[in-house]
């Protein structure tokens, strides 16, 4: 599998063809910040990395990045119990057990990959729980360029699901939340969803939620059961774990010490946003 990095041609390519980025995308950046400033109930970041991942998740159309900025902060000011990230280390625990994690190699087009494993979920850790710690993950991810760029894939591993321990975390509500999230409020290219050793209600949920999805976020939804050479249609074993049916050993307890580093960087967000 050839690595996908910086300055390579698949890099032009989705900077040029993907996400429409300009040579010199400072005019953009601009044009962004002023709209910005114009929304004086607005406390926001306003350096050029912060702008620059809001115009690339809207492919450059400053308008669409900057409804997106305020759907951002909006969504933290209707939700703040959720939306509340200031200690990562308040999860330091959950973080640890390998619930929820990246994989430390990208796929053949450059994209991040989350990986959620329910087996592993602890006692006494609520879907909100969950919830926060996957918009931590996400905040972090967001920074990166090449993610901005390329893009995010998610695998949740259902195996061993067991209904009285786990039933919480198959609620409709939060699923309505997470798609929110993912189309409406948040600065990163979701490209696709995979789910293994699902339960039956998995399927009733989704099709609670899949009429607000939109029609290319539908088609990124995958199920694929106990098949594993499903998921390996779309992810090459190489960069999957071996409980994936995967080559990689890999101990998801170095993502956790990524995101625990990161606690003055969510201390720092947590200053901005409307006040109204």
């Amino acid at each position: 599998m050839a690595e996908f990095q910086i300055g390579s041609s698949e890099w032009k390519f989705k900077l040029q063809k993907e996400i429409n980025e300009p040579s010199d995308p400072e005019f953009a950046i601009d044009e962004l910040r002023t709209l910005i400033k114009g929304d004086i109930f607005l406390k926001s970041r306003m350096d050029d990395a912060f702008m620059l991942k809001f115009l690339r998740a809207r492919k450059f159309q400053v308008n669409k990045a900057f409804k997106l900025i305020q759907n951002y902060f909006e969504a933290k000011e209707k939700n703040p119990k959720l939306f509340n990230l200031i200690f990562p280390s308040k999860y330091k625990v959950f973080l640890e057990s390998g619930t929820v994690f990246m994989l430390p190699h990208r796929d053949q087009h450059g994209r991040e990959i989350y990986v959620f494993r329910m087996k592993k979920v602890l006692s006494g850790i609520s879907i909100e729980d969950v919830f926060k710690v996957n918009l931590m993950i996400l905040e972090v991810i967001s920074e990166h360029p090449e993610t901005q760029i390329a893009g995010v894939i998610g695998i949740a591993d259902f195996t061993e699901f067991n209904w009285s321990k786990h039933y919480q975390f198959l609620s409709p509500y939060y699923a309505k939340k997470s798609a929110e999230v993912v189309q409406e409020s948040f600065p990163l290219r979701f490209q696709g969803f995979h789910f293994i050793n699902e339960p039956l209600y998995l399927y009733t949920v989704y099709s609670i939620m899949k009429p607000f999805l939109k029609e290319k976020l539908r088609c990124r939804v995958h199920f694929h059961g106990s098949n594993f050479n499903s998921l390996h249609k779309y992810i090459t074993p190489n960069i999957l774990p071996t409980y994936l049916d995967g080559n990689l050993e890999f101990d998801p307890i170095t993502w956790a010490q990524e995101l625990l580093s990161k606690e003055q960087y969510f201390q720092e967000l947590g200053q901005y946003g409307y006040n109204r």
